[in-house]
Order: structure tokens, then sequence, then C-alpha cells
């Protein structure tokens, strides 16, 4: 992912590490004129006094008005560079696996996406920069003074390492209440999308109270959390503030003390008391700057885990495309839903999954499409595992429609269009022939639909994605009589279906039936206990 985002921030992080690396010469100039205006002043010389300072001041402005052009011109690229890593990395986040995606951790996701693009984004606009230019000073003003004063040159050296002792207090004794804040951030987000997933559940079983109750525990944790972060803030700002005081009127003190002991110039201590101040900032850049690298490493992590990978490849026709389930074994909420349940589904049949309510059809579809992580066994399409489906270029391995249709408020022409000019006129097509009335194809939001117009729509996209295996779970639910018999008609056209349906008129369409949950046999190369 680094190649990417550096593929667009190269501007920025060249132009800034160009400015940074440029105020060294001009800090070195800078001191050089100043100590010279003091020597001429010390003299007396009114006329040589005037000329440098003229001189200086013109130095000055000038880059002055150079860094501010500059950050105006980088500010408008770094603002353009994010937006289009943000657009890359949403595209791969699309291109991640579906069971990946919908087994997600949202509220770690969305804590993390608020910030870890902005920290990755942040090692090319401002580490990397800020480290060249840190290593750059340090090492020219240290070349420039111990030219003057090696004895100034080793001591403010010396002086500038004290910086080193904030970041190490930082790391043992404050950090983990900056991340004890993040972790509780990350809870309180997960509470508030189980809220907004479950409103109905939440509703129909009187379950406000006790959603509450867990938000304000939440909450009154967080405020404790927040307390203890805001506290280490300001601990630290203070230790930082005090540092810097005892850094800059130390060095005063220090270099006058050489100076009234004759062990340097008065024009070398002016250079030096210039310099000190880039000189320490840029030792404490350089070490600063160390674990912000091992930050933004941690979070091109997080984000690398959203990305694709191209590890399979894509399956060629007529290689291996059975779907085979080997010992899944699977419990929800202390009830075993699946004991080492094994089953070979043939890519040239279509089945009908049978039994009763909580027998485990669902369930089972879940497993098969990696929706949901067995306890023991596994689920795969010609041996690859069903959890990574999706992860090759091959996005047509298996297409689940789900018995409850999503109800999206953009119109059907829209959802068609998001799978490709080809794929949306084989499901127009698909649409029609299931009965879908032209209005309901142009216009009109899903949402607005009724059911049994919904459930066409749905169909048509999963017949004609044309995957290896098609799963349907109560594909028959508030279609009419035609979209039923059109149905059957296109599942006996193809093969490698798998479908979950009460509807005794479309056992017909399966050339397999199995029955979970019991011991009611509906024939007997396919049955199933």
């Amino acid at each position: 992912m680094h190649r990417d985002f550096l593929r667009h921030l190269k501007l920025v992080y060249i132009g800034n590490s160009a400015i940074k690396c440029l105020t060294v010469p001009v800090t070195l100039a800078t001191a050089q004129l100043l100590s010279m205006v003091i020597s001429f002043a010390s003299a007396g010389d009114v006329a040589a006094v005037t000329k440098n300072a003229l001189i200086l001041l013109i130095v000055i402005s000038a880059f002055t008005a150079l860094h501010y052009a500059a950050d105006v011109l980088l500010e408008k690229q770094k603002c353009k560079a994010l937006n289009d890593c943000r657009m890359d990395f949403l595209v791969g986040l699309l291109r991640a696996p579906l069971p990946k995606l919908f087994r997600a951790d949202y509220g770690e996701l969305t804590e993390n996406l608020s910030n870890d693009i902005d920290t990755l984004t942040k090692r090319y606009t401002d580490l990397y920069p800020s480290v060249i230019a840190g290593v750059l000073g340090t090492a020219g003003y240290l070349l420039f003074l111990l030219l003057q004063s090696p004895l100034i040159a080793v001591s403010l050296l010396g002086i500038s390492l004290l910086q080193l002792i904030p970041p190490m207090l930082v790391k043992k004794y404050l950090q983990v209440n900056y991340d004890q804040c993040r972790d509780i951030e990350a809870q309180v987000t997960n509470h508030i999308i189980e809220a907004v997933d479950g409103f109905e559940t939440i509703k129909l079983y009187g379950l406000k109270g006790r959603w509450q109750a867990k938000m304000a525990a939440l909450h009154k944790e967080y405020l404790v959390v927040g307390q203890k972060s805001t506290a280490a803030f300001n601990a630290q700002i203070a230790m930082y503030r005090l540092l810097n005081n005892i850094l800059k009127y130390g060095t005063y003190g220090l270099v006058g003390v050489y100076v009234m002991l004759g062990f340097c110039p008065m024009e070398t201590a002016v250079q030096a008391i210039y310099l000190s101040g880039g000189l320490f900032e840029a030792v404490k850049t350089i070490f600063s700057m160390i674990p912000e690298f091992a930050v933004s490493q941690n979070a091109e992590k997080r984000l690398d885990k959203w990305q694709p990978s191209d590890k399979f490849a894509e399956l060629p026709a007529g290689e291996n495309r059975a779907l085979d389930a080997e010992n899944l074994t699977f419990s929800y909420e202390g009830r075993q839903i699946f004991d080492r349940f094994s089953f070979h589904f043939d890519p040239d049949k279509n089945y009908l999954l049978e039994g009763s309510n909580g027998s485990g059809k669902t369930t089972l579809f879940g497993l098969l499409a990696g929706f949901l992580l067995p306890e023991g066994g596994s689920a795969a399409i010609g041996g690859l595992d069903s959890a990574r489906f999706g992860e090759s270029p091959d996005p047509q391995r298996l297409f689940l429609v789900p018995q409850h249709d999503p109800e999206y408020t953009f119109d059907v022409e829209t959802f068609f269009e998001m799978f490709g000019k080809e794929k949306k006129a084989a499901m127009i097509a698909a649409a029609k022939r299931l009965g879908a009335a032209e209005t309901v194809l142009t216009g009109q939001s899903i949402r607005s639909l009724s059911g049994g117009e919904r459930k066409k729509i749905f169909l048509a996209a999963g017949f004609a994605m044309a995957p290896c295996w098609l799963l349907l779970d109560e594909p028959t639910n508030n279609l009419d009589a035609y979209g039923k018999e059109t149905l059957a008609a296109m599942m006996a056209e193809r093969k490698g279906v798998i479908a979950i349906s009460h509807d005794p008129d479309f056992a017909r369409a399966a050339d397999c039936r199995i029955r979970l949950g019991n011991r009611d046999h509906g024939g007997e190369e396919c049955d199933h206990e």
C-alpha cells in the first residue's frame, strides 16, 4: 500500500523535503550575518552594520515569502493527494472478499480509518522530510560550530541530548492512557452500530433499557479513561515546556560563561546562541520521529489487512469447481448446530436444502460462503478455503442471494451499473424474464419496490453474474406464480445452485435434496442427516 501512497504524495514529499532542507543553509547564513552585524556594531562601523542588516533582512524576507508560497502550493497538493489515497483505499476495500467484510469489526474499522490513512500519509508529507532535514541540520550546525569552537559544539550536542528524556517517559508512562482511550472509543462505536443494525430487535423485545445501560457503562468508563488521557497530555505538554526553558536559558548561561572565561569570542557566542535553537530542534525531530515511524507501520498493517490479495488465480474452465464441506463443526449460544458435517456438492447438480426452522440451513449457507467461521473443519471450492473467496481476480466463485433483500435507496439501474455494462445488460434481461416491469427497472429506488419486485432484482443479479455456485435463501418468498415458475426454469438451465426453500413446487428444480436436522430423507444419492 505504501507504493500507492507514495505515487500520490511524491510531489509533496519532494517539495516539503526541499523546503525543510533549505532552512539549514538559510539559518547558517543568517547566523553568520547576525554575528557580523554585532561585530561591526561593537566596532562602531555604522555603514557596515547598515549594509549587513539590510542583507539579513532581504535573506529572511525572501525565505519567508518562498516558504509561505511553497506551503500554500504543497497544502493544496497534499489535500488532493490525500483524497486520492482515500479513494484508492476505498476501491481496494470494495475489492476485499465479502466474507472478510461481513465478519469485520466495524467499530475498529471506523476508528482505524479515521486515523490510519492520515497517519500513513503523514509518513511521506512530514516524517521523511522532517528526518532528512533533521539529519542535515544536525550535521550542518555541528560542523559549523566545530569549525568555530569545538567546546561549544560538544556542549550544545550534550545539552540537546536531554531531549531524549521526555519521549522515554511518554512511552513508558503516558502512552498506555492514549491506547486505552482509543480502545474504549472503538467499543462505543461498536455499540452504536449494534443499535443501528439491531434496532428492530431492540424495539421488538424491549431491550432499550439494557442497551442504554451498557452505553452508560461505556460512557462512564470513557470519562475515566478520557480524564487520564487528558491529564497525561497536559503532563506531557508541561514536561516539554520545562525542558525547552532549560535548554534555552541553560544555553544562554553556558555560552555567556565561555565568553567571560575567554573560551570563545562574542561573534562565535552569538552564532552559537542563534544556531542552538535549530540544533535542538533538529536533534529533537530525529528522535521524536522514530516512534512515529513505528506508529505509521502499525497503521499500514491495519490498512493492509483490508486490501485484497491476488494469491489465488482464477479457476480455469474445466478445473475442479466442486464445493466441499469437510467436518464442519459449529455451535451458537451453546447449541450444537453442526458436528463434523461433511458433504460433496457436485458442480454439475443443483441442490435443495430442506429442514425445519432452526435445523441449520441458513447457518450452513453462512459456513459455505465464509460469512461464518467454523469451530472445526472447512468449506472450499476447488480446494480454496471459502473464508477467502473473492481474494482472487475472479469475483464469481460464489454469489449469495439472502432471504431478506437489501433496501437500497438508489434505483435498480444504478445497482446494475455497478457490475459493469456487460453484466448490466444480462441483469436487465434476467429481471425482465422473471417478470419485472419496465417501471421497476428505471427510476424507482430499490427501497420503494415491493418485496416480490426486489426479489426479482436480486435474483436477476445472481443469475447474470454466472458464478461457480449460486446460493439462494428462500428465493420464492414474495414471488408471484409466474416468477416462481420462471425461477425454477432458470435454475434448471444451469448447475451449481444450492437453494433453501419450503415451497413444495420448487423441489422439482433440484437434482438432489438434502434434509437437515432429522432422518426424513428426500432421496438416496444426496440425502444427508
